[in-house]
């Protein structure tokens, strides 16, 4: 059933985003707090029924905290990690080698953030269990696959804009980016927003938007 929602906080593509997408499932965003069905805080500002906030923080008294980050936002400023992607695009556009990072990291695109948000936020309340919510990709990334593929997806597009694809270049097949699927240490635990999912109607936590797709519209957002 569609609901009216208060959404607040900061004005990044996150926010963004969640807001069409809820308007796309039929919610009424409704700027007065004490109207909505539902309030949410991107950021860890204040309390309300659902909050979102980068792990590690300092969780807000709200019922549902979900704790998000490796967010791919086009368009979307540096929140959420998104700063991370972008450096390393625009130092591959611009030539330079992006600085070395051995942290893994766990992407995902924020159409599925917003996707997942939408659906627990539209839900009956009874259905959601109050508590801590962890939100990520599901796939390990290493930096170095990643920005591979950034170099091979440039290249591409230089030459498809520059007419300069040779034979060679055409029949080249790039390599699918990497993604860690078992040799991971401390992968995050998502079972609980898989399972909530899951009780919302839903098939849980299976991010859709590949690697790829997400790369080529950073890319294509920073020129």
């Amino acid at each position: 059933m569609p609901k009216s929602v208060h959404v607040s906080g900061s004005s990044d593509g996150l926010r963004e985003a969640l807001e069409e997408r809820l308007e796309r499932a039929g919610a009424e965003l409704v700027e007065d707090s004490e109207r909505a069905e539902v309030t949410i805080q991107i950021g860890a500002q204040g309390n309300s029924d659902i909050s979102i906030v980068p792990p590690s923080s300092k969780s807000p008294d709200s019922g549902i905290v979900i704790e998000l980050s490796d967010v791919i936002i086009p368009n979307g400023g540096r929140s959420w990690e998104n700063g991370v992607m972008t450096d390393w695009i625009e130092k591959i556009i611009g030539g330079k080698k992006p600085d070395s990072e051995a942290q893994i990291r766990f992407w995902v695109n924020v159409r599925d953030v917003v996707d997942a948000i939408t659906t627990i936020c539209l839900n009956e309340k009874e259905n959601i269990p109050n508590g801590k919510y962890r939100m990520c990709g599901r796939r390990g990334w290493r930096m170095e696959d990643v920005t591979d593929e950034i170099r091979v997806l440039w290249q591409r597009y230089n030459n498809s804009i520059n007419h300069s694809h040779t034979i060679e270049s055409l029949s080249e097949v790039p390599s699918p980016v990497r993604g860690l699927h078992s040799n991971v240490g401390e992968r995050p635990d998502l079972s609980k927003l898989h399972e909530v999912l899951i009780s919302s109607g839903g098939d849980g936590w299976h991010p859709l938007v590949s690697m790829r797709v997400s790369l080529m519209e950073m890319i294509a957002s920073s020129k």
